[in-house]
């Protein structure tokens, strides 16, 4: 039997569930009251879009009731909260209607209800589970449904002043809530998932592997002799070395593996492994393509030295997986050892 160690993230995703759950019933009831087609379809459309994000949330507890999604969240317990508060006030909005018809009233209602669910933590979670299996990415379909919304506020809302402003207001604080979530998991410099971003993203997928019996790889690179290079031509082409190296990584990764900077000058993938070859096949791949590159757009030769392993993963997952990181990293030392520029498998 699967025992449940996250209980406050599965709390967090039921009030996340509960919210939409309630836009669908409210935006449901303000279409059944518009007698105007035009509105009535507005609002049904409206409803249809709250029910995938319905979709969304079950999924994503479900797999958190598994114990299968990561702690995304510093403090659980406080974002638990701040999500229970929101579910009342909504509740305590919806409970006040008296009149479905009014459509100034409701339009100011319904843009506190988006207002309330555009929470930072809902984009980060929108961010980081874009990856997980059977849940589709909901950032795309929540930035048309805020477009939608917006234009919808604005032009139905003649009799609210504001309304310009109002959708405005809301179009800017999405825009900034995805912006924030995507710093708290990206590494500004390279482009690449941060540490914290990369095994909130790879942490399901090993426990998918774990589940399906199928082995997975970690890759460790490391850009050779960094330190002479910053010393001998600076760190701002220090700089320009590490997001040339990130980008010929994502380059020649596949679309299913993921990459993340580790700090400083070192790098981590994250592959499914169907065999060793394919995975020396990726890392001289990666190898040879920094060789040959950067000194064309860099004006200098720039190495690296990578180091991998794979394994089955086993009912230990998260334990498993560091095991396998540091089982990379000898192998990346090991690499070293031999003179760098090489693989070490």
């Amino acid at each position: 039997m699967e025992v449940n160690n996250n209980k406050e993230l599965v709390e967090v995703l039921k009030y996340c569930l509960m919210l939409d759950a309630e836009a669908y019933r409210l935006y449901n009831k303000i279409s059944d009251s518009c007698a105007d087609e035009e509105l009535r379809s507005f609002w049904s459309s409206m409803a249809e879009e709250e029910k995938e994000h319905v979709d969304f949330w079950r999924k994503a507890k479900e797999l958190a009731e598994k114990d299968l999604l990561p702690n995304i969240f510093e403090d659980l317990e406080g974002t638990r909260n701040k999500f229970e508060k929101i579910h009342g006030k909504v509740q305590g909005l919806i409970k006040n209607i008296k009149d479905f018809s009014n459509m100034s009233e409701i339009l100011s209602l319904a843009y506190r209800l988006e207002f309330y669910m555009l929470t930072p933590e809902f984009a980060t979670m929108f961010h980081i589970f874009r990856t997980l299996e059977g849940v589709d990415s909901m950032e795309e379909k929540y930035n048309q449904h805020i477009s939608e919304f917006t234009a919808g506020l604005m032009k139905y809302g003649e009799s609210i002043p504001e309304a310009e402003i109002l959708g405005e207001t809301l179009q800017n604080l999405w825009m900034d809530n995805k912006r924030l979530a995507k710093e708290s998991t990206v590494d500004l410099l390279s482009g690449l998932l941060n540490r914290r971003g990369f095994f909130n993203s790879v942490s399901p997928m090993a426990y998918l592997a774990a589940r399906k019996k199928f082995k997975i790889a970690f890759l460790m690179i490391d850009i050779d002799d960094f330190k002479v290079m910053n010393d001998t031509y600076g760190h701002h082409k220090g700089d320009e070395v590490l997001k040339f190296v990130a980008s010929i990584i994502e380059q020649s990764i596949r679309k299913s593996d993921v990459a993340g900077r580790y700090g400083g000058e070192e790098f981590i993938v994250y592959a499914d492994c169907k065999d060793s070859s394919s995975m020396n096949t990726l890392c001289e791949r990666i190898r040879k393509s920094i060789e040959e590159k950067t000194e064309a757009a860099l004006g200098i030769k720039v190495t690296v030295s990578i180091g991998s392993a794979s394994e089955f993963i086993g009912s230990k997952v998260e334990q498993d997986m560091m095991a396998l990181i540091k089982k990379a990293d000898q192998n990346l030392y090991k690499a070293k050892a031999a003179g760098k520029n090489r693989v070490e498998c």
